[in-house]
């Protein structure tokens, strides 16, 4: 038979009864490694005590680089399924335009015409946009 386990409605109700239990002895080493590592971050973060002269504005450099690389590409995926599907958009409401011509409302036709194109051709530079917004980012 497998064990019963009874939980009170409270501990049930906040999620405590999933959580293990921290012995006192873990909970010291635990605490000891924390207060360690919270000492040896503002010396790893300072670079002119700990490195030499100019190694720390070089590590500085290569982290502001790459966390600027990481975040320029994080929307790829994005800005490529938008590019992908703009065509297809943009023709449907191109074709939605021209049923307003057979319904006699020209002025709304030609709106949605000219806006449906605008929108295509903004959606297909949108990766030069990134790119010019990324070597700005890179200059300063």
């Amino acid at each position: 038979m497998a064990k019963v386990q009874t939980i009170g409605f409270t501990e049930f109700m906040d999620g405590s009864w999933k959580t293990p239990k921290i012995s006192n002895k873990d909970l010291k080493k635990l605490t000891s490694t924390l207060i360690k590592a919270g000492c040896m971050v503002p010396l790893a973060l300072s670079p002119t005590a700990v490195f030499a002269e100019g190694a720390g504005e070089a590590a500085t450099k290569a982290v502001a680089s790459t966390s600027l690389s990481i975040l320029a590409h994080a929307l790829d995926p994005i800005v490529q399924i938008l590019v992908a599907i703009s065509l297809p958009v943009a023709s449907v409401v191109m074709i939605g335009g021209c049923f307003f011509f057979m319904f006699g409302n020209s002025e709304k036709a030609w709106n949605t015409i000219q806006h449906a194109g605008l929108g295509y051709i903004l959606i297909q530079l949108s990766p030069l946009f990134i790119r010019v917004l990324e070597q700005v980012g890179k200059s300063l």
